[in-house]
């Protein structure tokens, strides 16, 4: 009997699937060599213009792509060879990166080379991530979909936690330009483990019989303005998201003028704060039973908001920490959820669509937040503007704590 439990085990553990470790490592060194540019990035453009202002335009020449890339990257996941598109995102994305410190070398390095080159970059990560996340109910079945989502989120946290230690770390001690080489060839891995990814055949063959036009995309868009528990979210979603770009764009920037942190200490904090997401992941899978989906989503959006109070009244790298934890832990959680979701509610044939304009309606508030925030930061105490985007935050969500039960009840019949 016990040798028959261990097998059932073994058939069930996600582990014994080839897909799995293909997927999660390669995505891990994706992810690890991504963490690092986005710790790296900011602090090169603080060294050359001590600039809020600096900071926030390319924090909104970062986001921008997820906008208009979104939706595009979608149709072109629903049509066309994912593993091929993940490849092309990578090889750009790893050149891209090692081309910041060759420009700087050659003495041909300018603040407007970063501009470019970041916004760039970002276009490619924002087609990357759509048909990423896109890939992930064709490779998996829909009951072990949660656990890869955790799994999912776990690297990615991990990945912060290890990138941020590590880009600190390096950066204090062989500088920024040689830590953006490193982190430009963290990409290549995820190039040689997607060629062994299996897809099913039969989805496969389905998306080549379809044309692309535009009107696949107008179905995506219908899809999901008719549904309204979707609709709901991602309204609620794209108003939390106006805090979410502030905080963002405006840490390396608090930190370093108003705390006075070194590279070190700012890598402790995303460190730390990585290290309390992974936990918030562990615990997901036991809070969550399928049936309080949505009013788990919620508290972790009540205590999100909260954190942001926390950071407006830090005064040392220990109490930074600690609200950057608060925050961003059950936005961890909102995320592994809300991903899962998606991927049981919608449609395999459309989910890349549906998926690409959710992403890009979600994220759309964040390049203008963090734009505004690094200009209001120039004549406002950047304290005050976390503690009032943290209490707004905190009224939407009070204003959205409570789904209609039709919205609910669609949840439930069309994700069981």
């Amino acid at each position: 009997m016990i040798a028959i439990g261990r097998r059932i085990h073994l058939k069930n553990s996600i582990w014994v699937e080839r897909n799995t470790i293909l997927y999660l490592t390669g995505t891990f060194t994706y992810k690890l060599g991504d963490k690092i540019f986005v710790l790296a990035i900011p602090w090169l453009i603080y060294e050359i213009t001590q600039s809020s202002v600096s900071m926030g335009t390319m924090f909104l020449l970062q986001t921008l792509p997820y906008i208009f890339i979104s939706p595009l990257a979608g149709r072109l996941a629903d049509h066309f060879s994912q593993k091929t598109l993940l490849i092309l995102c990578a090889i750009i994305q790893g050149w891209l990166v090692s081309l910041i410190p060759v420009l700087s070398i050659t003495n041909a390095l300018q603040i407007w080379n970063i501009y470019l080159i970041g916004f760039l970059i970002a276009c490619f990560n924002a087609s990357f991530s759509v048909v990423n996340s896109t890939m992930i109910p064709l490779l998996f079945r829909k009951d072990k979909l949660l656990k890869i989502n955790s799994f999912y989120q776990f690297i990615d946290t991990s990945s912060v936690l290890f990138g941020s230690i590590l880009g600190g770390f390096l950066i204090s001690k062989i500088g920024v330009y040689y830590v953006l080489l490193l982190a430009g060839s963290a990409f290549i891995p995820i190039i040689f483990s997607t060629i062994f990814l299996r897809i099913y055949d039969e989805i496969v063959l389905n998306r080549k019989k379809k044309a692309l036009s535009l009107n696949h995309f107008f179905e995506g868009v219908s899809f999901l303005f008719q549904h309204p528990l979707l609709r709901a979210l991602t309204l609620l979603i794209l108003m939390v998201n106006i805090a979410n770009g502030a905080l963002i764009s405006m840490l390396v920037y608090f930190s370093r003028d108003k705390l006075l942190l070194n590279s070190e200490q700012l890598g402790l904090v995303y460190g730390v704060a990585a290290a309390a997401q992974i936990a918030a992941i562990f615990l997901v899978n036991f809070l969550s039973n399928g049936k309080n989906t949505l009013q788990l989503m919620m508290i972790n959006l009540v205590i999100s908001s909260l954190g942001f109070i926390w950071i407006s009244i830090s005064w040392n790298v220990f109490t930074l920490l600690i609200g950057v934890a608060i925050q961003s832990a059950p936005v961890i959680m909102f995320n592994v959820l809300n991903r899962t979701l998606r991927q049981k509610i919608i449609p395999l044939y459309m989910f890349g669509r549906v998926n690409g304009i959710m992403i890009m309606l979600m994220q759309c508030a964040l390049p203008l937040s963090g734009f505004m925030t690094g200009m209001l930061s120039a004549i406002i105490d950047i304290r005050y503007i976390f503690a009032l985007l943290g209490a707004l935050s905190f009224i939407v969500i009070y204003l959205f704590r409570s789904l209609p039960a039709k919205q609910q009840e669609s949840y439930k019949i069309l994700s069981s």
